[in-house]
C-alpha cells in the first residue's frame, strides 16, 4: 500500500516496529506473526469503537489462527481509573490469562493508557499492542510506553512505563471521529512541529485544507512525521529523564485545565493547545521567542478549529492543580518553552508573575 509508512522505535528496553497509514488493520495479522505475538490475545476496545471495527479485525485475526477474547469499555476520561482496571484485572484472570499472551488495545488514547496500564501490571506484565483509532492517540499516546490512568488528585498519577511490541495505526480510521476529536489531535501534531520540525510546521501551514479533509498522502505524511519524531525522543530517552521532557510542550497549563475542570469540559488536545499557547506567552515575555514564532503558532492552532483561550477554566483553579503535576522537581515546575519553531528549552526557573500574567491571558478570572 502506497501510503503505509513504517518505521522502528528503538528504546533500550525494546526496539518495535510502528507501522501508520490507510488500511494499516488489515497487516495486523502478519505484522503480529513478524513480532512473535503467539497466544492468545486479549482485545479491549471502546464501545463505540467496538461496533465498527472489531468484528472485522477479530475474524481476520482467528482466521489467522489466533483465539481472541474481547471487552469493551466506556468510552471518555472517567474510564482511566483504577476500577476500571480492576474490572479488566477480573476479566483476564478469569480467562485464565499466561504470560504469553498480549493485550490490543483498539480505541483512543484512553483506551491505550488503560489497557497499556492493565498489560504492565499482570502477570508483572505481557504484551501489549495498542492500535490506535484517533488522530492524538496515533501520534500521542501509543508511542514511548507510558501508561497510566487518572486519580483524582490528577491525570496519569498513576502509571508505569511499558514499551508495546507493535503499534498500528490505521489513519482511514480517522474519517469516522467527530470534527472536535479530529482537530484535538492535531494539536499534537502542531506540538511536534513547535518542538522538533519546523519542515513539519510548515508542511501543517501549507496542507490545512488537505489535512482537514484528511486527504490521504499529506495526512500520511504529517502523522507518520509526527510519530517518527516521537518515536525518536522515545529511543534517546525512553524513561523521561532528560530529552524526552520536550514531548510535555503545552502540558503543564494543559493537564491543569483538564484536572481543574473534573475531564469533563475540555478534550486533551484542546487543554494542550491553550497550554502551548500560554507556554509561548511566557517565552516571548522571557525574551526567548521572537513574538512573531508565537502569532504564527496561534494562528495554526486556530485554523485547525483549536481553542487558544479557554475563559470558562478558573485561573485559581488551574494554578492549584498545576502545583500536582509530576514532573516538577523540587517543588518547581518544569517548563518547556520554545524559542524558535522546531526547538524548545527546558525551563525551571520562570517567574511566579510570569506564569500568572500568561495563565491571565489564556484563562478565566481566579
Amino acid at each position: 500500500m502506497p501510503d503505509i509508512r513504517r518505521f522502528d522505535v528503538r528504546a533500550p528496553s525494546r526496539t518495535y516496529p510502528v507501522v501508520v497509514g490507510p488500511g494499516a488493520l488489515d497487516e495486523l495479522p502478519a505484522l503480529l506473526r513478524e513480532t512473535g505475538v503467539r497466544g492468545r490475545l486479549w482485545l479491549v476496545a471502546d464501545a463505540a469503537v467496538e461496533r465498527r471495527y472489531a468484528p472485522r479485525l477479530i475474524e481476520a485475526l482467528r482466521e489467522a489462527g489466533y483465539l481472541v477474547e474481547l471487552q469493551t469499555v466506556p468510552g471518555g476520561e472517567e474510564s482511566k481509573s483504577l476500577a476500571q482496571a480492576a474490572a479488566l484485572y477480573d476479566w483476564l484472570l478469569a480467562g485464565r490469562v499466561e504470560r504469553g499472551d498480549a493485550l490490543l488495545a483498539l480505541g483512543g488514547g484512553v483506551v491505550g493508557d488503560l489497557g497499556g496500564f492493565v498489560a504492565a501490571t499482570i502477570l508483572r506484565g505481557i504484551a501489549f499492542v495498542p492500535l490506535p483509532t484517533t488522530l492524538l492517540a496515533q501520534v500521542d499516546a501509543s508511542i514511548g510506553g507510558k501508561v497510566a490512568v487518572n486519580h483524582p488528585r490528577g491525570k496519569n498519577l498513576i502509571g508505569a512505563f511499558h514499551q508495546p511490541r507493535l503499534v498500528v495505526a490505521d489513519t482511514a480510521t480517522l474519517a469516522s471521529l467527530p470534527p472536535r476529536e479530529r482537530a484535538a489531535g492535531w494539536a499534537e501534531v502542531i506540538k511536534a512541529g513547535m518542538i522538533l520540525d519546523a519542515e513539519l510546521f510548515a508542511l501543517l501551514e501549507r496542507e490545512v485544507e488537505a489535512l482537514l479533509r484528511l486527504a490521504p498522502a499529506p495526512t500520511a505524511a504529517a502523522i507518520g512525521r509526527a510519530m517518527a519524531l516521537k518515536a525518536a525522543v522515545v529511543s534517546e530517552d525512553e524513561q523521561e529523564s532528560g530529552r524526552r521532557a520536550i514531548l510535555n510542550y503545552g502540558h503543564t497549563v494543559g493537564h491543569g485545565i483538564e484536572a481543574a475542570t473534573r475531564y469533563a469540559r475540555y478534550l486533551h488536545g484542546e487543554a494542550v493547545a491553550v497550554g502551548m499557547v500560554a507556554a509561548a506567552s511566557i517565552a516571548v515575555e522571557l525574551g526567548l521567542l521572537a513574538p512573531e514564532a508565537a502569532e504564527r503558532q496561534n494562528a495554526l492552532l486556530t485554523r485547525f478549529g483549536l481553542p487558544i483561550q479557554v475563559p470558562e477554566a478558573d485561573a485559581g483553579a488551574v494554578r492549584a492543580a498545576m502545583t500536582l503535576d509530576k514532573k516538577a522537581v523540587a517543588g518547581r515546575l518544569t517548563w518547556i518553552l520554545p524559542t524558535a519553531i522546531g526547538r524548545v528549552t527546558i525551563c525551571r526557573d520562570v517567574p511566579e508573575v510570569v506564569v500568572d500574567r500568561a495563565l491571565a491571558r489564556v484563562l478565566g478570572p481566579g
